[in-house]
Order: structure tokens, then C-alpha cells, then sequence
């Protein structure tokens, strides 16, 4: 989405504005999930600003990472740079790491790296955990981190299923990584976060510059379809479909209640990254469902678009999130949500008015009291919860709404600039 922007007006007669050049650090920014999305989503709306350069740093993520010095590929070890360039795109640029699996190493500086970020402006983090801005405060220039929760929230609802001693293992790596990211929190310029529950972490830490800047979605190109409404579209679930944080075996057991409920409960829809667990594929076909559920893998974005407009209600059962980009881009499509109540889900959906939040206080109690929720909003309730959703996102969620939060922090750190693009809705009473 092209944002309409005014810009200052330049230092001098004749002379080109000059742009601010911002280091975008990342993980795994051709991959997918909500992380790279939130740093595509930054990228692209800050550079079509006309007011910045954006070059993309992605970091090592993987144990195998072919940039890497690894330890167990003795070949590696004389490698002469951890740096690979994108053949697609020459603004982003991959950073292995040194002795690769094991996690912490990820997070440390790397002289080289540490050398190209000195020549921006500013260096932006966007990433899932805080350690991963442990890597670029060394550069000496300001560092805003974009973070979605700490990396002991995010692992609590998996540790327990790991085996050991993986388990063992997965457990030291997070106390390690977890004191790396208190430590990157505090020396951080500014850290901008996702909900309130962060935000009072976050400053529990002592970090004082804490701005609650959540991510925005194109509220264009998603968007209700001009029928409106539609009470007998398939139910719809948006996520990566192999992480079990997600809750997917919720959803099915759910579903099954739904069905029990009520035989003329419309299908299932699946949507994602990646495919279902086999754990997941076997309760629909324990509980009898193969009929009515539906798995859509990868699919482009103009099908996404048609898949929200064209159904009934969005699902979301995960057991944490920092916020839930595919929420609000069901909200956009004007689509009543129901999901768990995660601190990412209290930012988004107001309970009663939008969708509905299901406590996750008593796991075993989830399925039935979802299935509930989610039969009264087809029962009557869904016309009014999406279009009160869609207001709500548009106005509280939208890139437009959004990007301003960013670029204000930046204008606090570096000072205004003359090609700071005036604020959305700039001169108008709305």
C-alpha cells in the first residue's frame, strides 16, 4: 500500500531532501510467520513514505544455517564472512553466526556486522524475542527494538512436550537467552511493543522509553466484500499451521462441540504457512471430521483476501500471542473474531463489541465455551461484531494509524527531520 504523504521541504534551494538510511534487523525474512511479516509490513510503509532507505539485515535463525560457522561442519570454520547477499534484492543482506546451533551464539555481535550498521541513522529490531537487538547495540548508533513478548512466554506452552533431554537443552537455551534479552531491553533507545502486558515488563526492567506501537495491515487491499456479511461462510482459521503454539488441537476439539451442537455448522477452513502436525490430522480423523475440515497451504495473498471475504467467523485458539496479525486482517475484512484471551487478543478484539474472548485458565473448558461463542455469533450476532470490527481496525490498526507511531518514535531520537512526512489526517477534524 502506496501511503499519500506530504513531505517537508528541503534544507536548500535546488537540493534534495535527504533521507533517513534505516537497518531493519530481522530473522528469517523470506520465511514467513508473523515476525518477517510485521518487518515486510515496516519496510515497505516506511520507504514508501519518500522519507526513508530501508536495507534489510536478516539473522541467522537455524542450526544449518549456510552462512554460519558451524561446529559441526569443520569446513565452516575457516570461512572468510558471514555475510551472503540476496540475488532477489540487493537491500537485503543474510548474517550467519558463529558456532550456529547453539541459540545464544545467534544473538552475539559480529565485527562485520557491527561495521555496516554503523553507517545508518538509525538501526530498527524487529523480531519475536529481545535478544536478537543484542546483536546490533554495539554499533554505536540508536537502536529501536519492535518486539512481540519474551522468549519464556512464547516457549512456555511447548517446553513440556519436548522430550528429554531436549527439553533439558530447550530449557538452558531459554534461561540463557532470557537474561540476553533483559540485558538488550535496558540499553535499547526505544523499545516499541505490541500490548500492555509487555509494556509493564518492559518497564519493570527499567527501560522508560516503552511505546505500545502495534503493526498495522493494508485495510484497503483487506477489506469487507461488497455483499457484506455473510452468516453461512465457512468458519476460517489464519496461522502457521505446524506451530503447535497455536492451538490447533483447541480449534478441532471445538469444532467437534460445534458439530454435535448443531449438524448445519458451516465447514472448516485451515489456512496457513506449512501444513498441520500429524497429531492434528489424526483427531480429525478420530473425531470424524475429514469431511468438514479443510487444510490450505501457502496460499498467495489475492486467494487470503478471498478466503477472509467469503467466510463466516475467524477462529483463533493459540496459547500465546503478542498480537495476531491475522485477527486484524480478518477484522478488516469485516469478520467477527473468536479466539483465546492472550495478551496479543486483548489488544485487538473488545470483548462483546468486536468478537469474543475465550479464558485459557482451564484448558479442558476451552472447546466447550468457544464452541458457544462461536454458534451465538452465527445464531445472530456476526453482521454487527464485523462491522464493528472493521471500524476498529481501521482506526486503530491500519497502516496509515500505525506507521505514525513509528516514525514518531524515530523523530524523538534523531529529531525532526524536513523529510519527516507529516501525520495522517494532518489539518483535518475528523
Amino acid at each position: 500500500m502506496i501511503l499519500d504523504r506530504t513531505l517537508g521541504a528541503s534544507q536548500g534551494r535546488g537540493t534534495a531532501p535527504q533521507r533517513r538510511r534505516v537497518a531493519l534487523v530481522t530473522s528469517g525474512f523470506r520465511t514467513g510467520g508473523g515476525v518477517p511479516a510485521v518487518a515486510r509490513w515496516l519496510a515497505a510503509n516506511l520507504a514508501a513514505t519518500g522519507a526513508y532507505v530501508v536495507d534489510i539485515h536478516d539473522l541467522a535463525t537455524s542450526s544449518r544455517d549456510p552462512s554460519s560457522r558451524r561446529l559441526l561442519a569443520p569446513t565452516s570454520w575457516t570461512r572468510s564472512s558471514l555475510l551472503r547477499l540476496d540475488v532477489e534484492d540487493p537491500a537485503v543482506r543474510h548474517w550467519g553466526a558463529n558456532a550456529v546451533e547453539v541459540e545464544a551464539m545467534r544473538y552475539r555481535p559480529r565485527r562485520e556486522l557491527t561495521g555496516a550498521l554503523r553507517g545508518y541513522d538509525l538501526v530498527q529490531v524487529v523480531s519475536g524475542s529481545p535478544a536478537l537487538a543484542a546483536a546490533a547495540l554495539p554499533a554505536g548508533v540508536p537502536v529501536a527494538m519492535q518486539v512481540a513478548s519474551p522468549v519464556g512466554w512464547e516457549r512456555a506452552s511447548r517446553l513440556a512436550a519436548w522430550p528429554m533431554p531436549v527439553r533439558r537443552w530447550r530449557q538452558l537455551m531459554t534461561s540463557v537467552t532470557t537474561r540476553i534479552e533483559r540485558v538488550a531491553l535496558r540499553a535499547a533507545d526505544a523499545v516499541l511493543v505490541e500490548n500492555a502486558a509487555m509494556l509493564d515488563y518492559v518497564m519493570s526492567l527499567g527501560q522508560r522509553h516503552v511505546v505500545k506501537a502495534p503493526p498495522g495491515v493494508d485495510t484497503d487491499r483487506f477489506s469487507p466484500a461488497p455483499s457484506g456479511w455473510r452468516g453461512d461462510g465457512h468458519l476460517l482459521s489464519v496461522c502457521r499451521l505446524g506451530e503447535p503454539r497455536k492451538g490447533l488441537d483447541l480449534m478441532i476439539r471445538a469444532y467437534a462441540r460445534m458439530v454435535a451442537a448443531d449438524a448445519a455448522v458451516p465447514p472448516l477452513v485451515l489456512a496457513g504457512r506449512g501444513t498441520p502436525a500429524p497429531i492434528i490430522h489424526a483427531l480429525v480423523r478420530q473425531l470424524g471430521l475429514e469431511s468438514r475440515v479443510t487444510v490450505r497451504s501457502d496460499v498467495a495473498l489475492t486467494e487470503l483476501v478471498e478466503l477472509y471475504r467469503t467466510a463466516s467467523v475467524f477462529l483463533q485458539t493459540s496459547h500465546e500471542e503478542g498480537l495476531g496479525i491475522s485477527v486484524l486482517e480478518a477484522m478488516a475484512c469485516g469478520l467477527p473474531v473468536v479466539s483465546t484471551d492472550t495478551h496479543g487478543a486483548r489488544e485487538t478484539i473488545v470483548d462483546g463489541v468486536t468478537g469474543w474472548l475465550v479464558p485459557l485458565a482451564k484448558l479442558d473448558d476451552v472447546p466447550d465455551l468457544f464452541a458457544e461463542r462461536v454458534l451465538a455469533v452465527l445464531a445472530g450476532q456476526g453482521r454487527e461484531l464485523g462491522i464493528n470490527g472493521r471500524s476498529r481496525c481501521v482506526a486503530q490498526f491500519s497502516s496509515r494509524a500505525a506507521i505514525d507511531r513509528f516514525i514518531a518514535v524515530y523523530d524523538g531520537l534523531l529529531g525532526p527531520s524536513s523529510t519527516t512526512p507529516l501525520p495522517a489526517g494532518h489539518g483535518r477534524q475528523d
